[in-house]
């Protein structure tokens, strides 16, 4: 079970706590029964080594009484003592886990109902958009109109984070990669925001559409907030080699400043981070539930985004 398996699926971490509790146990009880199937083998030899010696038998017999006693009465001491911590770690394992779910539940359900009053703002900004002709206004309601559009893009990212830890599952299907980038990507960005440079090989890729369309707008908005200057300027590869098909994104103008060994850890923010921390870890989770990888490299001036996918031949 890998460490992908257990974020898609939180319950299965209270059954693995549950094995490994069970097969503790077990070996706990076999090496208590054990040990004192050798002490008492030690104490019949004690036992005969006395007779010999002339040690009379009540002295004997009282003795191993005694002996056998102790190794009862401390070996079930030790047991039960194990006993009792175990359930009481495993009494706040479960209430934590419990309350994880819950605060999850109650994560997804607040940043669902976000989106209608969102949705309702934009399109009030919109309308306010086509009435007002007024270029001095018009700057302040595209203004708005872009703070939304960010905001959207946030609560959508907690949201399928949400979804996905806490059990939800993809659609993996056929994608075509040029098709799927030119509908769904490059019409959202404009000149003035974004130059892009791409080439890619005509393939189909396992992925989900949603899950890949929230990749790939995460990463190209990311490199809107971090450009040194407008427009953000993107080399995009994608190249396929044999059964992988590997995207290589890099933005040329990059200004984001952190620690690399710390990109794609959840809420980790670089040194001039204007998220919550929640991009980069969204598409590692992703591409893990998508039998593919991402790794994220930041340089001088540069930013680098490399994912890989599986080759789909059944279209």
């Amino acid at each position: 079970m890998g460490k992908g398996d257990l974020i898609k699926n939180p319950d299965r971490r209270v059954k693995l706590l549950l094995i490994i509790q069970a097969l503790w146990v077990t070996t706990l009880i076999v090496l208590i029964l054990w040990w004192s199937t050798v002490i008492r083998q030690k104490s019949d030899e004690i036992a005969a080594l006395q007779t010999q010696l002339g040690v009379p038998e009540s002295q004997i017999q009282s003795q191993l009484v005694r002996t056998e006693r102790m190794i009862t009465g401390e070996s079930g001491s030790l047991f039960l003592l194990i006993m009792i911590t175990n359930g009481i770690l495993f009494f706040f394992f479960i209430r934590d886990h419990k309350r994880s779910k819950s605060l999850q539940a109650f994560f997804a359900s607040i940043t669902h109902e976000l989106r209608t009053p969102l949705t309702s703002i934009k399109l009030q900004a919109e309308a306010l958009q086509d009435i007002i002709t007024d270029a001095s206004h018009g700057v302040f309601i595209n203004r708005l109109l872009e703070d939304i559009g960010r905001l959207e893009g946030e609560v959508q990212k907690t949201l399928e984070l949400a979804r996905i830890e806490g059990g939800g599952t993809l659609n993996l299907q056929a994608i075509h990669v040029s098709t799927f980038f030119n509908s769904k990507i490059i019409p959202n960005y404009t000149p003035q925001k974004m130059k892009l440079e791409y080439r890619l090989d005509d393939a189909f890729i396992t992925a989900d559409l949603t899950a890949l369309t929230i990749i790939f707008r995460n990463i190209f908005d990311n490199a809107i907030k971090y450009t040194q200057s407008q427009p953000a300027v993107l080399n995009i590869s994608g190249t396929k080699n044999g059964e992988r098909y590997t995207f290589t994104i890099q933005h040329q103008n990059s200004n984001f400043k952190g620690e690399t060994e710390h990109l794609g850890k959840l809420f980790y923010r670089g040194q001039n981070s204007q998220g919550a921390g929640v991009g980069l870890y969204l598409i590692q989770t992703l591409m893990n539930n998508m039998k593919g990888s991402a790794t994220f490299q930041a340089n001088t001036n540069e930013f680098t985004s490399t994912l890989h996918f599986e080759v789909d031949h059944g279209t």
